[in-house]
């Protein structure tokens, strides 16, 4: 039996179109399942350890859906197989996924200085790239031209400042940084080619630090990131792999992981859980 979890609040609130669409598939193939709200799921280790009976979970949503079931099942050994089919306004990890889905992935975390600490599959930051997250929760189009409105308005407002940022033990200072993200896929912000060189398959992430330019500057390298270009721009991007990565900034920032946002915070270390798992793409 297959559990369909779907999460209506996916797509600005119109995910309920999709997943109906699926039920309407699996009744007419007359393949038996069972649907669930993944916001109705209070445990969801503990729900399919007491359905013997599933074998296949349709993980229906965006890159926050992949992110809740992620923190869900994180310290649980997970044997059915999960399947991604989308269902969000970002669709991230799904872009990455696709292109390399024979292998499994590494779930991710991030410490943060308050304490607290989340997991991750798709990519962490902060700067500019959390201002962005809470323009969008904001914003009614979450679609690619919210994505782009809303990074365009981020830049424009964003006061760059000193950040510091270690990977695997090597120091790097930078006066003016708009941003910093840490990437185990390749995309944000609804198909932005942040890190061209990203690995989900692999524990080190991809780090990027947008600094020192003027904002027409910054606005144009923006540009350049669809098509994965920006690390040509050695002076304005720094680009490096690493494995264990601290990022510290001199004022709290807004932060997100995997386009779930966190505030007042000054200091984020991120690195691989060593904990694989292995999503599909929906066929």
């Amino acid at each position: 039996m297959d559990l369909i979890l779907y999460n209506p609040l996916s797509k600005n609130n119109k995910s309920n179109v999709q997943t109906n669409k699926l039920v309407r598939q699996y009744k007419k193939n007359r393949t038996p399942f069972r649907l669930k709200s993944i916001l109705k799921v209070d445990d969801i280790t503990k729900y399919l350890e007491h359905k013997k009976e599933i074998d296949k979970v349709i993980l229906l949503g965006g890159d926050g859906t992949i992110n809740r079931f992620v923190n869900d099942i994180v310290n649980y050994n997970i044997t059915q197989d999960i399947i991604l089919k989308p269902n969000g306004s970002g669709n991230d990890f799904l872009r990455s996924l696709k292109l390399m889905e024979e292998k499994p992935q590494y779930i991710m975390e991030s410490i943060y200085d308050t304490g607290f600490k989340t997991y991750f599959i798709n990519g962490t930051g902060m700067g500019v790239d959390g201002f962005v997250g809470y323009l969008i929760d904001k914003n009614i189009n979450k679609g690619i031209f919210g994505y782009f409105k809303a990074t365009i308005k981020a830049l424009l407002t964003y006061i760059p400042e000193p950040l510091t940022v270690t990977i695997d033990g090597e120091t790097h200072h930078f006066e003016k940084a708009y941003l910093i993200t840490m990437n185990n896929g390749r995309y944000f912000g609804g198909g932005m080619k942040i890190a061209p060189n990203g690995n989900i398959n692999d524990e080190y992430l991809d780090v990027v630090v947008a600094h020192s330019a003027n904002k027409l500057q910054l606005i144009f390298i923006f540009l350049t990131i669809y098509l994965g270009k920006h690390p040509k721009f050695k002076k304005y991007v720094f680009y490096k792999r690493g494995k264990h990565i601290k990022a510290e900034f001199t004022s709290p920032q807004i932060t997100q992981a995997d386009g779930e946002n966190y505030y007042d915070i000054t200091s984020i270390e991120a690195k691989s859980t060593n904990k694989p798992i292995h999503f599909k793409s929906f066929k």
